[in-house]
């Protein structure tokens, strides 16, 4: 999964934690996207389409009270109130509001221009659960303060959250069980009859790579490794001896050696088993780790296939995620002026919500409250 869709999927899953449920329009109304009118500066476009700044902001803002919960379940509070830590993690905050942006366009334009929409029933189930949303936080006010709290208005949040079931939508079209870029289980089980091997070793260590202490010298270890070969060469069972010797930690749970593509291994390990014909053992093979004595064994195709389906797809770039990355990394991106301007020091300055920190946010969240009151 690439890393904008990973930190979308976490952004999503986040917000709804701390509000305990998941946000949309009331049930009287099914969704639809709401196109932001706005007269605030633009700060880029995507393919010719509009960001604005108070859109902006508000991926910004929720981009640091991402960062800030993350670093919040290892202990680190107040990252924003710590000047350090505020300093490194803003730096990288305009590029994480400009990758929401661009994500958000692009998945709005490729279902325009798949011809897609939500299902009436998609719109109505989510428009439900809005306001099932609204009825626990007791008020629509408690809601909007909620809401806030990640930089959203109502309206923000609710294309936000439509905007990642388009997503799934495009996901369906393109990669579910008609889709019109699915790989067919012919062309997978081509690419993994051409691409996957299974091979087990013996690994003889020079460096414990938990502790980083030497365990042997390069040329103990190296005597050793010749010495197993040796037998093996000679007779012996190959793996009796692996039981014996290997110390390769991965050994107790993959007994019969490692199914793997390129860049699975390291190199030597990957070239040494690529160089051998099933059931053959190879020489002394050297990697960072030590000393590798590999065999090559014949590998069930047709049994393992769907064990390995998901990790084919993904490989041969026949994914939902993969698509995406490539329609962002082609997109045509162009930022302004404006863009620049925008920091997280000042990005409630451009924002639709109030500072909370600041003396309107805590008029407001009075207001709010005795709103909630009334209400009640």
């Amino acid at each position: 999964m690439s890393k904008i869709v990973k930190r979308v999927a976490a952004l999503v899953v986040m917000l709804g934690v701390v509000l305990g449920f998941t946000v949309w329009r009331t049930a009287s109304t099914t969704i639809t996207y709401q196109q932001p009118q706005s007269d605030a500066p633009v700060v880029l476009t995507v393919n010719g389409d509009e960001v604005r700044a108070d859109e902006y902001a508000t991926y910004m803002i929720y981009n640091m009270k991402y960062y800030e919960n993350m670093y919040a379940q290892y202990g680190v509070m107040g990252m924003w109130e710590d000047e350090e830590a505020a300093a490194m993690m803003g730096a990288q905050m305009p590029g994480a509001a400009r990758e929401q942006a661009v994500y958000s366009r692009v998945v709005l334009q490729k279902m325009k221009e798949a011809g897609l929409k939500l299902s009436y029933k998609q719109e109505k189930e989510l428009s439900k659960l809005r306001k099932d949303t609204i009825d626990q936080a007791q008020s629509y006010d408690n809601y909007l303060q909620k809401i806030a709290q990640f930089g959203f208005t109502d309206e923000s949040y609710t294309n936000f959250m439509y905007i990642s079931q388009c997503y799934s939508a495009l996901n369906e079209y393109y990669f579910g069980e008609n889709g019109v870029n699915k790989a067919s289980e012919e062309e997978l089980m081509q690419y993994f009859r051409d691409n996957y091997m299974s091979a087990k070793h013996i690994l003889i260590m020079t460096t414990d790579p938990a502790t980083g202490e030497q365990k042997r010298t390069d040329e103990e270890a190296k005597a050793l490794a010749q010495s197993i070969l040796d037998r093996i060469n000679n007779g012996e069972d190959f793996d009796k001896l692996m039981q014996e010797y290997s110390e390769d930690s991965g050994l107790e749970g993959n007994p019969d050696g490692y199914i793997f593509t390129e860049g699975e291994m390291v190199a030597p390990f990957y070239d040494g088993a690529k160089a051998l014909d099933d059931g053959k053992v190879s020489g002394l093979v050297k990697s960072d780790f030590g000393y590798h004595i590999i065999k090559r064994e014949p590998l069930d195709y047709e049994g393992q296939f769907t064990n390995y389906q998901a990790d084919l797809a993904n490989k041969m770039g026949k994914t939902m995620d993969n698509l995406l990355t490539e329609w962002i990394t082609n997109a045509d991106v162009q930022t302004t002026d404006v863009f620049d301007e925008i920091t997280y020091k000042n990005v409630y300055d451009y924002a639709s919500v109030p500072n909370p920190n600041s003396d309107a946010a805590d008029g407001q969240g009075d207001a709010a409250d005795g709103n909630a009151d009334a209400a009640d």
